[in-house]
């Protein structure tokens, strides 16, 4: 059975080659015998392209017309022959003891699996110095089902295209979206206790990166389209109350100040509970920016919510090689 390894990336010129890399030691230590990889570019700016062409065995493909994730893992499910389909961002790599621990007689354990993820962080995207990264206690963890995943996942073929992918609207959250369609379809993802990537990344409290995505509307992506979209989802209210719970505080807060304007302070003081028991990571934005920013991410998901309905893009991209 053949297993595509469906890499995105943008300007990931930095972990692109160790992606790469990774995937092809794990099918040899693997012995898997039928795979592909296939490589989709957002349009990258730096020399990702030259890095990935390096590669004898792969297809590379480019985005032409508007760009996010969704997109991307899209074409890359499109353009793939496989029956497995393997989602990595260009910035991880993979464990090589992963996949026999979820593949057995040529076919997964089951339809939907990922596993636990190491962040490594560093400074910024020009630089690119290691300043921390995020310790696994293995022997607390337990294999778990899940309503969501993240950009790396392993499904199975037919399940993905069940569900018609992933949606192209979703600039963020798409993975989001696609656990929470598929746990109402009764299949949750299987999150093993075991190892499956390590990402290399800027942390997203890093000031720089923070600001960026403000700018860039980003955080109107955050959460508005996805609650919306499920708000009828029994599997939506846990992820609400565990993500979101200052949004919440600031609906409640809301209503209590039309009897006493004073009581939208709740909302204030709980968002810097929240901000200064987040773990720091080091060379990450000040307390009062990372402050500014919850409170942002907040408001603008409770307006989004009534407003924001972005478009339903298509895929459009050529083949490189």
């Amino acid at each position: 059975m053949m297993i595509s390894f469906i890499i995105i990336g943008k300007n990931e010129a930095n972990t692109l080659k160790m992606c790469i890399d990774s995937v092809l030691t794990s099918v040899k230590y693997n012995q898997i015998k039928y795979f592909e990889i296939v490589y989709v570019d957002s349009q990258s700016t730096d020399n990702s392209l030259d890095i990935a062409k390096q590669f004898s065995n792969i297809q590379i493909f480019q985005i032409i017309g508007t760009c996010n994730a969704a997109i991307a893992r899209n074409i890359g499910a499109k353009e793939s022959k496989g029956k497995i389909l393997c989602f990595l961002d260009a910035d991880m790599e993979l464990d090589k003891d992963f996949l026999k621990k979820i593949i057995k007689n040529n076919q997964l354990i089951y339809p939907f699996i990922s596993g636990q993820i190491q962040n490594i962080f560093y400074n910024n995207y020009q630089i690119w110095k290691k300043v921390d990264e995020k310790k696994i206690n293995f022997e607390s963890l337990k294999d778990k089902y899940f309503v969501t995943t993240g950009g790396y996942f392993i499904i199975n073929r037919d399940l993905w295209f069940a569900v018609k992918g992933m949606k192209t609207k979703y600039r963020r959250s798409q993975d989001l979206d696609l656990g929470l369609r598929l746990s109402k379809k009764d299949f949750k993802l299987l999150r093993k206790k075991d190892l499956m990537v390590k990402h290399h990344t800027v942390d997203y409290q890093n000031k720089k990166r923070m600001w960026k995505m403000l700018f860039d509307k980003s955080l109107i992506y955050q959460t508005s389209l996805l609650y919306r979209e499920h708000i009828f989802n029994k599997h939506i209210y846990p992820v609400i109350f565990r993500k979101s719970y200052t949004l919440i505080i600031l609906i409640i807060s809301i209503i209590l100040s039309l009897i006493n304007v004073y009581c939208i302070g709740i909302f204030f003081f709980l968002v810097l509970i929240r901000v200064v028991l987040q773990k720091n990571v080091k060379n990450n934005a000040s307390i009062f920016d990372r402050l500014i920013y919850r409170i942002l991410i907040d408001i603008f998901s409770l307006i989004g919510f009534f407003i924001f309905f972005p478009p339903k893009y298509e895929l459009n991209y050529k083949k490189i090689i």
